[in-house]
């Protein structure tokens, strides 16, 4: 008999943990390098959001082939603004010291991280990049894009006339608040109850 009762309070305690806003999960978008360019070659709406970043992942292993990403953060098509900017090289494989295990060239990489941000100086929308590829003294550019979307919560449309959006986002934001401490105070009811139950079991 305790241990159902102790097992009908881990249930309450679970139903009274809903959750209260949906905010995003910040994610990886893996975007695999390869000897026949990148998969996939571009990112289209409807996939990555502000504050995604993009994982750039070397899968070429071709020696003496190097990988870099240039980005276009104010759309200007030239690629050598202020606000532009560009990855290291990015090559299949490091030299490690065989005694430290440390890189042999701390500027090495073989992979390579944009975030989707603008504090990255990347605003949502449309944003135009290259890939270039370098062979020995021989580099090719090939033109990609992706895209990403503000991170926008769903708000209740259904406003009550006279009260502006700020005003509503200041209410919810207040009613949030006060069902978060209105369960804060349920569960710990519901924790000290069972543990009341099972003391009267044990006598």
């Amino acid at each position: 008999m305790r241990y159902q009762r102790a097992l009908v309070i881990g249930l309450f305690f679970v139903l009274l943990l809903p959750s209260i806003t949906s905010a995003h999960d910040q994610k990886e978008y893996n975007i695999l390098i390869t000897e026949n360019g990148l998969t996939p070659s571009s990112v289209n709406p409807g996939i990555l959001v502000e504050t995604d970043t993009l994982f750039f992942r070397n899968l070429d292993d071709r020696e003496h082939i190097q990988h870099k990403i240039l980005v276009d953060a104010d759309q200007d098509g030239l690629f050598q603004g202020i606000d532009d900017f560009e990855t290291s090289w990015i090559s299949s494989s490091c030299e490690l010291n065989e005694t430290t295990g440390e890189k042999v060239n701390p500027e090495c990489e073989q992979q390579a991280l944009i975030l989707l941000a603008p504090s990255n100086g990347l605003l949502p929308g449309n944003i135009s990049m290259v890939h270039q590829i370098k062979e020995n003294n021989e580099t090719i550019e090939v033109n990609f894009y992706i895209n990403f979307a503000p991170d926008v919560h769903e708000v209740d449309d259904n406003l009550p006339t006279g009260i502006t959006e700020g005003e509503e986002l200041i209410e919810k934001s207040s009613k949030e608040q006060a069902l978060e401490f209105i369960i804060f105070i349920s569960v710990i009811g519901v924790f000290f109850v069972g543990l009341e139950l099972i003391k009267s079991d044990d006598e």
